[in-house]
């Protein structure tokens, strides 16, 4: 939007002025000489707002939050002594289903192993140990042998020096040999296996073959019982060791040897023929002996797992809605009663009620706040943010309300006819209502963030969930753009018919999503919702007179004042019809000017038709606006120009009281007020500047001006600008179109340079389209007429062109006419 590129001075003068002469102000210092400071306080806007707020709030709140219930006390077998009805949507644990659910993970939960890899290092070190000791006594056998030998040949004793002796050979028997070797082992080694190996000389491939048949099995682990392993780990097992951080699942533990399979496979591995038998008996006895269980259940570490899946396991929960029967009177009690029964006793909040009221009365505070913040400063709204509070307030409330009785009504249906789910008749709730309404009244733009508001409210009045909040939300969607455009009554009910129609849809959508559309029950709720939305209709037509007293005009109301058979117009073509046929013009050309920029036509419309309205209140005169006058006759030449100014201004603050008295709404009172602004009356004030340089006195440029306030809304300044294009045109002498075209744009940019469009919200783009609107529509109003001829001889007259235009013969004669006519316009203001 554009900017002033001219400040109005006298504005801030005008503005001062009006908040001295402003009853309201006048009324607080009034107050202030009998009430407290603090208690004064109490009138200011925003505390009343706020006051508002808070109060809505937490009585939506009470009507949305639960209420403490009975709690029911029954044993199994008893008969019921009553009905008992839900009175709320719970939940109750499925307890087989849960059980079932656990069963499930139970066993899909593998045991823990620990693998002890220590166990292979270690008996592999063992006989390393083992073997490399006696091959070293064996050398030094063999080598003392040797030397005992040399001197058994040379006879000669051998002296030997002390550290010679201290390293003297000592000989062991093969008991001592074994026994020393059974510890190096950690194993067995009976004396026949000792013998093998020694005769053997320990050797390395011994020690090779004794490995390769411990090693590889203690790779793989040795469990103690392969019947717990598949007891426990038919489906595989987790194995835990050092070296690895995390679990390593085996699903296959047909592998794995238990200890008795492990000696088994140690004894039957195949025999290598070209080995010593006995040599071969005595490495897999010691084998067998040195194999051990190094793959153990790990309780604890299974536990934890186990509760750590149990743990994961969520309920299993049936759902029983608001209002369905739990059991019914004289019906014995059963189990599933009495589990029903012990749901809805949880299920009752133990804290204080109180406490859920606070808390969703906050958020409905945040909720509205934020809700009215948006429209202020985003929409625009500001001026009439308390009025939208009451407005929303009671449609929200209203809403709540609605809801709650549709849960009693839908209660009391289903105990009559078991068949029918309670929670069906929610899709009959006309909640689209509030929204066509808040549509018809303020604006479809906040009419769709209050949709979202009462919505909310409608599916937690019901405790309904994301679908049906979906489903409320869609049928508000389509109602209120359904009513944004209203051109007569009719269209409301069709607009209630689309809802139903598309409601339809939604139904079946919402069926659909939930598995639900088996039943012929599902097929009636798509029948409800299509008579939720045609009752919207008829519900909103109805509603809309009572929330007009609100201080809203609708377009319901345009269309009703906008009847030229009104009281006003009738009058008016009467007593000023020169002001009738003007307003009826610039009526057009508002019109037409606001289907260009996207304003509102009828308003733009309305407006111009009462834009003047005061040139016939019972203190003025038709006769001093010039479009009244008898031609040569202004009763203006015999008045003072301060007292003609008066006369012009009050035709505004004359119209104001008349549409106030016959109630014609605000947006037609704005327009009255600032279709001329804060205009200068041209004529006057340069006639009184005339005779002020001849008595040399000061002219106040403020008596001569318009006291405004400037238009605010774009059709406020579609009425000012069709109301000055119009007049000033029909002072054209030859309209042509570039004449009209001409004086249309001066007009247009001279308001546009006095900073009167300032607060107007038009864009440069607007003023061009109503530029190019106003041209078109004055150029067909205002096109040259052919001179019918009276007479046989009229043709000589007209020099024998019989169809030559009135305007070219009369031209010359019709201009000082037409100069006085234009200045005499510009001087009564219109302008």
């Amino acid at each position: 939007m554009f900017e002033a590129s001219s400040k109005n001075k006298n504005s801030v003068k005008n503005s001062s002025k009006d908040r001295s002469k402003d009853p309201l102000n006048r009324k607080r210092r009034g107050i202030s000489r009998f009430v407290p400071e603090r208690a004064y306080r109490l009138l200011d806007p925003k505390v009343k707002m706020w006051a508002l707020i808070v109060a809505v709030s937490l009585f939506t709140a009470f009507l949305l939050a639960p209420r403490s219930f009975q709690v029911y006390s029954l044993t199994i077998g008893e008969p019921a002594p009553e009905t008992i009805l839900s009175p709320i949507t719970f939940q109750v644990i499925d307890e087989d289903a849960t059980n079932k659910n656990q069963q499930e993970v139970l066993r899909s939960v593998l045991p823990v192993y620990d693998l002890d890899e220590e166990m292979v290092d270690d008996v592999q070190a063992r006989i390393a140990n083992a073997f490399n000791f006696m091959k070293s006594y064996l050398a030094q056998e063999a080598e003392n042998n040797a030397k005992e030998e040399d001197k058994s040949k040379d006879n000669k004793p051998a002296v030997e020096s002390k550290s010679a002796v201290a390293k003297q050979f000592q000989p062991m028997d093969n008991n001592a040999l074994r026994s020393r070797v059974e510890t190096l082992l950690g194993a067995d080694v009976s004396p026949a296996s000792f013998m093998a190996l020694k005769a053997a000389g320990f050797s390395a491939r011994a020690q090779r073959d004794l490995q390769s048949l411990v090693v590889p099995l203690l790779l793989k682990g040795v469990v103690l019982s392969r019947e717990l392993l598949l007891r426990d780990g038919r489906q595989g097992i987790l194995i835990r060791s050092k070296s690895k951080e995390k679990l390593e699942a085996l699903k296959d533990v047909s592998a794995l040897y238990d200890l008795r399979e492990a000696m088994e496979k140690i004894n039957h591995e195949e025999r290598d023929t070209t080995e010593d038998t006995a040599l071969s008996e005595a490495i897999r006895k010691i084998a067998t002996d040195l194999i051990n269980v190094n793959l153990t259940f790990n309780r604890e570490k299974t536990a934890v797992l186990r509760q750590e899946a149990l743990a994961s396991v969520k309920p299993v929960y049936f759902q029983v809605s608001k209002g369905e029967p739990i059991v019914r009177e004289g019906e014995p009690v059963n189990e599933a009663h009495i589990k029903k029964l012990d749901g809805l006793n949880k299920a009752n909040p133990a804290y204080s009620r109180y406490g859920i009221v606070a808390g969703l009365g906050l958020i409905l505070i945040l909720l509205i706040r934020f809700f009215l913040y948006f429209s202020e400063n985003y929409l625009d709204r500001r001026k009439q943010a308390s009025q939208d509070l009451v407005l929303f307030s009671v449609l929200l409330v209203g809403t709540v309300i609605m809801m709650k009785i549709f849960v009693h009504i839908s209660t009391s249906i289903s105990v009559s006819f078991n068949h029918i789910n309670p929670q069906s008749f929610f899709f009959a709730a006309p909640v689209a209502t509030s929204a066509m309404l808040a549509s018809l009244m303020v604006d479809p733009r906040l009419a769709f963030l209050f949709s979202v508001l009462s919505c909310l409210a409608a599916s937690m009045a019901v405790e309904g969930d994301i679908y049906l909040f979906s489903f409320f939300l869609i049928s508000c969607v389509v109602g209120l753009h359904g009513v944004s455009k209203v051109s007569d009554r009719t269209a409301i009910l069709r607009a209630g018919l689309v809802v139903g129609l598309v409601n339809m849809v939604s139904v079946l959508g919402v069926k659909l999503a939930l598995g639900q559309l088996q039943k012929t029950e599902d097929i009636y709720e798509i029948g409800l919702g299509f008579l939720g939305g045609v009752i919207c209709g008829p519900i909103t037509l109805g509603l809309t007179p009572l929330l007009e007293r609100l201080g809203y005009t609708t377009n319901i109301r345009l269309l009703e004042i906008a009847n030229l058979n009104h009281p006003l117009l009738k009058q008016m073509s009467l007593d000023a019809p020169g002001t009738y046929h003007h307003s009826m013009l610039v009526g057009n050309l508002a019109e037409s000017a606001a289907e260009a920029i996207g304003a509102n036509p009828l308003l733009s419309r309305v407006g111009a038709l009462y834009h003047d309205i005061g040139k016939i209140a019972k203190n003025s005169k038709p006769t001093y606006f010039i479009e009244n006058q008898v031609r040569g006759i202004n009763p203006h030449d015999r008045l003072e120009p301060t007292m003609s100014a008066l006369i012009l201004v009050s035709h505004v603050k004359n119209g104001v009281e008349k549409a106030r008295e016959y109630r014609l709404g605000e947006p037609i009172i704005d327009i009255i007020k600032q279709h001329h602004g804060t205009g200068l009356i041209k004529f006057f004030y340069y006639k009184a500047v005339e005779k002020a340089d001849k008595s040399r006195l000061p002219v106040a440029e403020e008596k001569y001006r318009y006291p405004g306030p400037l238009p605010d809304s774009k059709e406020a300044a579609l009425v000012m600008l069709a109301d000055i294009a119009e007049a000033a045109c029909r002072t054209l002498p030859d309209p042509t179109p570039a004449r009209i075209q001409k004086k249309v744009q001066g007009l247009i940019m001279n308001l546009f340079e006095e900073g009167q469009l300032d607060l107007s919200h038009l864009t440069l783009k607007d003023i061009q389209a109503i530029t190019k609107s106003y041209v078109r529509a004055l150029q067909g109003v205002l096109h040259s007429r052919i001179d019918y001829p009276e007479d046989s001889n009229s043709q000589d007259k007209n020099d024998g062109d019989p169809h030559r235009l009135a305007s070219d013969r009369t031209s010359n004669a019709m201009e000082p006419v037409a100069a006085e006519s234009g200045a005499n316009i510009t001087g009564l203001g219109l302008r």
